[in-house]
């Protein structure tokens, strides 16, 4: 409801901050409207409302008159709030409700909706009834937990009797003593360690010297019998005689003055006799295509040499070598896993350590077999300036050389297939299960591999391969 006056308007206002009961009239205010009354005036009672407070002065000042006038528009201030008690569902009472209200009957229910605005309140000040009540509940709490009244006073703590006090001071005295005592018992802890690995060490040398040893009196006794070889032969043919001593005198230097940067030499297979070895460690390493015996609890740690500061030695040491010696044999390189491997049972985590530079030297040495001589590898693995590749180039020159292979063959693979590896005549070579599902392979590396096989074990993909080649039949 609005008036209006020459000098002034009355506008007629809801209350804010009040709650709103269905079935009663919204409390309300008159708000006067004067000459002296700005914009900024207006604008604070349009946003105390919830009313756009955009345009001019005229305009806000119709909004606002507007509003004063549609009772519909303020009840939008108010939000639904169910007051609900204990018990009250909207389907179903709890056992506790329904006895209530069968001694005391059904309350009626009150709904009133709580306003979205509330309205700016002064702070009341406290009446000495207040602070007194306020005062008597503190007391209580304060009493309910034992605490003093006055709290900015101290607690008197009580004074611990005569015994305590020692007993303290003596525990206080031996704290620091049980402190060093268990630091000391920690060195010791770590001084046995060092113990136990310094005498693994020194089991590992006794095993490889003697290994050495059996390697001498092998020698010697090869020796002793080459001088009496020698000897029979000068009385039967002098005239062969420098001939024979110069022989046997090249091949006693070459096994004591190897030109090689190794410590000894490689001898003759000494696999010892199944009956000499207790069953649970008896070893068997297939070296080519011979089966070696030896006891795997006399194999020592694998040799802590890295090969890649000398690729002529790696490629020496991969087919002869001593590094390893197991029952007086030196053990070429690339059978070292016959021994650590995990499926061998020998120093289990040794392989895991030793792998990978064991895989890069036999791409290496692998490679270097392709090759005559030493310079005409080195003369592959150069740059333009004749300066040879270090090791790590090497290698990646060789994984270049293997992507580029893969792919090859895999277009091979392909081709041949007619653009389908899942062909009938491939007989399921390029298919793999995984998870209990079937996938057919699709990486360069792994086409690569099955093709090869499939050349190595099928003559007849072989015979057609051929036709292909000189203008034949597609499978």
């Amino acid at each position: 409801m609005s008036q209006h006056h020459s000098e002034s308007e009355e506008l007629e206002l809801p209350v804010l901050g009040q709650t709103y009961t269905p079935g009663q009239a919204v409390e309300s205010f008159i708000w006067t409207v004067t000459a002296k009354t700005t914009k900024a005036n207006l604008h604070e009672k349009l946003k105390s409302y919830d009313r756009p407070t955009r345009g001019n002065r005229t305009e806000m000042l119709d909004r606002l008159r507007q509003f004063s006038n549609d009772r519909d528009e303020w009840l939008r201030l108010f939000r639904p709030k169910l007051k609900r008690k204990r018990g009250e569902h909207a389907s179903r009472q709890s056992l506790s409700k329904r006895r209530i209200d069968e001694v005391f009957g059904i309350e009626e229910q009150t709904i009133t909706y709580k306003s979205k605005k509330s309205a700016n309140r002064t702070q009341r000040a406290l009446q000495d009834d207040d602070r007194a009540a306020n005062s008597a509940w503190a007391h209580a709490v304060l009493s309910a937990f034992g605490m003093p009244h006055d709290l900015s006073v101290p607690p008197i703590t009580q004074r611990k009797s005569c015994h305590q006090q020692v007993a303290l001071m003596t525990e206080a005295e031996e704290r620091p003593q049980q402190d060093a005592f268990a630091v000391r018992m920690r060195k010791v802890d770590s001084n046995m360690s060092s113990v136990r690995e310094d005498l693994s060490n020194v089991e590992n040398h006794i095993s490889v010297l003697t290994s050495h040893i059996l390697d001498m009196k092998t020698l010697m006794e090869s020796k002793d019998k080459d001088t009496r070889t020698l000897h029979m032969e000068t009385r039967s043919s002098g005239c062969h005689n420098t001939v024979v001593q110069s022989h046997a005198e090249a091949r006693i230097v070459s096994n004591n003055a190897p030109s090689k940067p190794r410590t000894m030499t490689q001898t003759a297979s000494t696999s010892l006799p199944p009956e000499v070895i207790p069953p649970e460690n008896l070893g068997i390493a297939h070296l080519g295509q011979e089966q070696f015996l030896y006891d795997r609890t006399t194999v020592p740690s694998p040799p802590t040499v890295h090969l890649s500061k000398d690729i002529n030695r790696l490629c020496e040491e991969w087919e002869e070598s001593n590094l390893l010696v197991v029952n007086g044999r030196g053990i070429p390189v690339k059978y070292w896993g016959e021994f650590y491997k995990k499926g061998k049972g020998v120093k289990t985590a040794a392989w895991d350590v030793l792998r990978v530079e064991w895989g890069n030297w036999k791409f290496i040495a692998e490679e270097r077999q392709r090759y005559p001589d030493n310079t005409s590898f080195w003369r592959a693995f150069s740059d333009e300036n004749s300066k040879v590749f270090s090791y790590q180039q090497i290698l990646n020159r060789l994984a270049e050389h293997r992507v580029s292979a893969a792919a090859r063959d895999a277009k091979e693979a392909r081709d041949f297939f007619g653009g389908n590896l899942d062909h009938p005549l491939a007989r399921g070579a390029f298919c793999y299960t995984k998870g209990g599902r079937a996938y057919l392979s699709s990486k360069d590396d792994a086409v690569a591999k099955k093709w090869h096989e499939l050349l190595t074990t099928r003559p007849d993909i072989v015979e057609q391969r051929t036709r292909q080649i000189v203008g034949g039949p597609q499978p």
